[in-house]
């Protein structure tokens, strides 16, 4: 399932948003001093501007230079066809921060090395995202100016609006108020400075004006079609200008909650459908062992988790504990049927792996198939019920994965060397490679070492395992 699905493609405040436009609404995007010699745009012009965001995805990507208001600086890159963003921010007197975004959800850390009111460095940020805790948040409307990465969603949102599968209704665009504004010349070439929406118009809707799309932003468009800068007005008064840098094809890597490395999907060899064919088995004989859980949530949340995974016996114990939220801590022990949870003890501040000696009482226990809402299975219950599912007496047909499942990349996970893998699940069968919705890392034994998921955030959940043959004998509900 693309990512751009489960995201809504709406861009949480940006496209859909309506009337209410771009985060709440974007300001006049008139020049200071005396009105521009605005005028209509001709049929070329409105075909120019309508073939901005195509133009955009085609080419791929772009390195990004922003400035919102008087203060703040971000640097980096935007990749239109990952729908992957990448910045530096940094402000005077201010630790600089390093953010990354998919549509409709954001990942930020304080640099490190930065901390106490210095900078890390300037300019684009490390090819590499630098390992730590990186808090996932949901892009929000409104802009709170106080915090640097708050602020940056406008950028964020326009970042990702300029790009499109298909062409704006240039019809619609003459005639709406989008306007030709002046020409101008950026990095020694003559462009065209427009008005335009934030959003493409809809479709069926021929009379339109740029607050039913978003708001109005200034374009810079080379005579080729290529966008070379963007200038907007976001609510509170907040200017913000981003110059591209187009050809700027830099393949930075993604942090874990976006997936990880880039992915060059590919059919997987026949020793590759092989290992695939004998994983359940190769786990099973593995026994289980140490697991670890990173779930990103919308809210802005991390939920992780650290316990054990006994593929003979089905059976999985977990501590889990939230960050960035005031969910209590719990335990969760699941089988192949129940999953049972509990409040923490008031005792258990300093656990670190759930007791082997539940505490007695105040479980709740509900059958998996009884969980869920009406989009599904909750991320977590998906994520876990993969991996206990994993370890089994069956073999999956070689022939069959040769034609279903795709190599991703290789990689490591915790000092293990491991192919990264899709397996489409019968209702995936349409999605593009690369889109499945659960990836599974298999070391050189054939042992599954980490199972991922895209959940419903956007984000990529992890849950890792350590084999351990020796795995404790979990506990059983009285």
């Amino acid at each position: 399932m693309k990512r751009r699905v489960i995201t809504l493609l709406s861009l949480v405040g940006l496209v859909g948003s309506g009337a209410a436009g771009l985060l709440g609404g974007l300001g006049s995007c008139a020049p200071a001093g005396s009105a521009p010699a605005a005028r209509p745009l001709s049929a070329a012009e409105a075909e120019r501007l309508a073939g901005m965001r195509v133009r955009n995805h085609t080419d791929g990507a772009a390195g990004v230079t922003a400035t919102i208001g008087t203060q703040l600086r971000a640097e980096g890159w935007v990749d239109w066809q990952r729908q992957l963003a990448y910045l530096r921010i940094t402000r005077p007197g201010a630790a600089s921060a390093l953010i990354q975004a998919v549509p409709g959800l954001v990942a930020t850390i304080t640099e490190p090395g930065s901390a106490g009111g210095g900078q890390a460095g300037n300019g684009p940020p490390p090819t590499d995202p630098p390992a730590g805790e990186w808090r996932v948040r949901a892009v929000v409307p409104g802009n709170d100016t106080s915090d640097a990465t708050s602020s940056m969603d406008g950028v964020l949102n326009l970042l990702f609006g300029a790009s499109a599968t298909r062409p704006d209704a240039a019809e619609t665009l003459r005639a709406g108020d989008s306007r030709w504004l002046s020409s101008d010349e950026q990095d020694g070439d003559v462009v065209d400075v427009f008005l335009g929406p934030a959003v493409p118009p809809t479709q069926d809707a021929p009379q339109q004006r740029l607050t039913d799309m978003g708001g109005a932003v200034r374009y810079w468009l080379a005579r080729d079609g290529g966008l070379r800068k963007m200038a907007a007005t976001l609510p509170g008064d907040l200017k913000v200008e981003i110059g591209l840098r187009r050809g700027e094809r830099t393949g930075f890597g993604a942090v874990p909650a976006f997936g990880g490395a880039p992915i060059t999907p590919r059919a997987v060899t026949a020793d590759e459908a092989k290992l695939l064919a004998g994983l359940r088995v190769a786990d099973l004989r593995a026994g289980g062992g140490r697991i670890s859980m990173a779930l990103p949530a919308r809210d802005g949340t991390l939920r992780r988790g650290e316990g054990w995974l006994d593929w003979e016996r089905m059976r999985a114990y977990l501590l889990l504990r939230t960050t960035g939220g005031e969910a209590p801590a719990e335990l969760l022990l699941a089988t192949s049927s129940t999953v049972s949870t509990r409040p923490v003890p008031d005792d258990a501040a300093g656990w670190q792996l759930p007791p082997l000696q539940a505490p007695r009482g105040k479980w709740t226990s509900t059958p998996w198939a009884e969980r869920g809402d009406k989009l599904g299975g909750f991320d977590l219950d998906l994520l876990l019920t993969e991996a206990m599912a994993l370890g089994g007496d069956g073999r999956g047909k070689p022939s069959v994965l040769r034609e279903t499942a795709r190599h991703l990349r290789d990689d490591t996970v915790n000092g293990v060397a491991v192919g990264v893998f899709e397996i489409p699940k019968a209702e995936e069968s349409g999605a593009a490679p690369g889109h499945a919705r659960m990836r599974y890392w298999v070391g050189a034994d054939g042992v599954l070492r980490r199972v991922e998921l895209l959940t419903r955030a956007s984000g990529y959940a992890q849950l890792d395992l350590t084999p351990d043959g020796d795995v404790p004998d979990l506990p059983r509900l009285p």
